[in-house]
C-alpha cells in the first residue's frame, strides 16, 4: 500500500487507489497533500527563508561597498591636508626630488594648518591722488534737481544737520575723555501722516524702527483736515523730526485746481512752523473716475513738483506705477492688498534714504 520514491528533494507517499499524494519539503520536513506528484516541492516557510537570505546577502554587498567608499574618502582628504600642507610651508616637488635620502611623510592627523607669518613693513607711503574740487566743478558735477524722484529739502537744513552731528561728535568725546561711557544717539523721529490710503502700511513703514516711527491716518482727509491736525501731531520745540505728507486725493473729487493749490500753500505756510525735514508724496492716479479727475490729478501732480522746489520742501513723485494691474481696487480709487504693499515699501525706502 505504501511506497516510498526515491528523490534527492523530497519524500513520496503514494496511497493506492486515489490519485493524491503526501510530500514532504526536502528543507523542513513538512508534509502537503498533493493531487498528483510533478517536479520539486517547497513549501512557504522555505520560500520566505530563501528570500531573506538573499536579501541578507544583498545588505552584506551594500556595506561592503560603503565601506570601501569611506576608505577612498578617508584617503583623499589625507591627500588634500598633505598637498594643502606642503603649498603653505612653501614645499615643492623640485624639494623633494633634490634630496633623494628624504624620509617619506608619514600619515597623521592636521588640526590647524600652518600660517606664514605676516611681514609687517617699516615704512608706509600714504598719499591722495585726488584733488580739492573747486567751485566751477561741484556746479558742473552736481545733479540737476529737476530729475531727482526724492527732492531733498533746503541745504539749511542740511547744514543743521551736520552741526548737529559735529556737536554730538564733540560731547560724545568729552564723555569719554570724562571717563563716562557714550550713550547711543537718540534717533529722529519719524511721522507719516495722510488719507485712508495709508491704512495697512504701518507694519512694512514702522517695521525696521517701532519706537521712533507712527503713521497717522485720518481717512476721508482733505489738504485742509491735515493742515489742522498738524500741531496736535508735531510740537515745534521737537529736534528735526521726518514728517511725509500725502494727501489730496479726496480733494480731487470735488475741489478745483486753484483750490486745491491754495490748501497746499496754507499746508506750507503750516509747515514752515515746524523744524523738520518735509516731503509731500504725490496725488495716485485714479480710474474709472472720468476724464475730469483724472486730468485734474495730472495738473496737480505737476504743479505740486514745482511749488515744493520752490518751498524747499521734499516732493515724492510715484508716476503711473499704480496703473498697472492688480494694483487699484474695483473701485479705481484705493488699493488693493497688493498694490498697499507696494505702496508702502515704496514710502519705507524713501525713509530709509532720507534718514540716511
Amino acid at each position: 500500500m505504501e511506497d516510498h520514491c526515491s528523490h534527492p528533494q523530497r519524500h513520496v507517499l503514494k496511497m493506492e487507489g486515489e490519485g493524491t499524494a503526501a510530500v514532504a519539503s526536502g528543507s523542513c520536513a513538512m508534509f502537503a497533500i498533493l493531487p498528483k506528484v510533478a517536479g520539486s516541492f517547497t513549501c512557504s516557510n522555505c520560500m520566505l527563508i530563501a528570500l531573506l537570505e538573499d536579501k541578507v546577502q544583498q545588505l552584506e554587498e551594500r556595506v561592503a561597498t560603503l565601506q570601501r567608499l569611506r576608505e577612498l574618502e578617508l584617503f583623499l582628504e589625507a591627500t588634500e591636508h598633505t598637498v594643502s600642507t606642503k603649498e603653505e610651508t612653501g614645499d615643492t616637488p623640485e624639494k623633494e626630488a633634490s634630496s633623494p635620502t628624504q624620509v617619506p611623510d608619514i600619515w597623521r592627523n592636521v588640526t590647524q594648518r600652518s600660517r606664514r607669518p605676516r611681514v609687517r613693513s617699516d615704512c608706509l607711503e600714504i598719499h591722495n591722488r585726488f584733488e580739492v574740487l573747486s567751485p566751477s566743478m561741484e556746479d558742473e558735477e552736481q545733479t540737476p534737481f529737476e530729475d531727482l524722484s526724492l527732492i531733498t529739502v533746503h541745504q539749511v537744513y542740511k547744514d543743521e544737520q551736520q552741526s548737529q552731528s559735529s556737536r554730538n561728535v564733540q560731547a560724545t568725546l568729552e564723555r569719554t575723555a570724562h571717563g563716562r561711557t557714550p550713550t547711543k544717539p537718540k534717533r529722529r523721529r519719524v511721522v507719516v501722516i495722510g488719507d485712508s490710503l495709508l491704512r495697512g502700511t504701518e507694519a512694512v513703514i514702522c517695521g525696521p524702527d517701532k519706537m521712533s516711527r507712527e503713521v497717522c491716518c485720518l481717512p476721508g482727509a482733505k489738504i485742509q483736515d491735515v493742515t489742522e491736525r498738524l500741531q496736535g501731531i508735531i510740537k515745534p520745540t521737537e529736534k528735526y523730526p521726518f514728517l511725509l505728507v500725502h494727501v489730496g486725493t479726496n480733494d480731487t473729487a470735488s475741489n478745483s485746481p486753484q483750490k486745491i493749490k491754495r490748501d497746499y500753500e496754507a499746508l506750507g505756510r503750516k509747515l514752515k512752523q515746524l523744524n523738520a525735514q518735509i516731503v509731500i508724496s504725490s496725488v495716485l492716479p485714479v480710474e474709472r473716475c472720468g476724464p475730469g479727475r483724472e486730468g485734474k490729478i495730472v495738473e496737480v501732480n505737476s504743479w505740486l513738483r514745482k511749488w515744493c522746489k520752490q518751498e524747499w520742501f521734499g516732493f515724492f513723485d510715484h508716476g503711473l506705477q499704480f496703473l498697472e494691474d492688480g494694483l487699484l481696487a474695483s473701485d479705481g480709487l484705493h488699493l488693493t492688498t497688493v498694490g498697499r504693499n507696494v505702496f508702502a515699501k515704496n514710502l519705507r525706502n524713501l525713509i530709509r534714504r532720507a534718514l540716511n
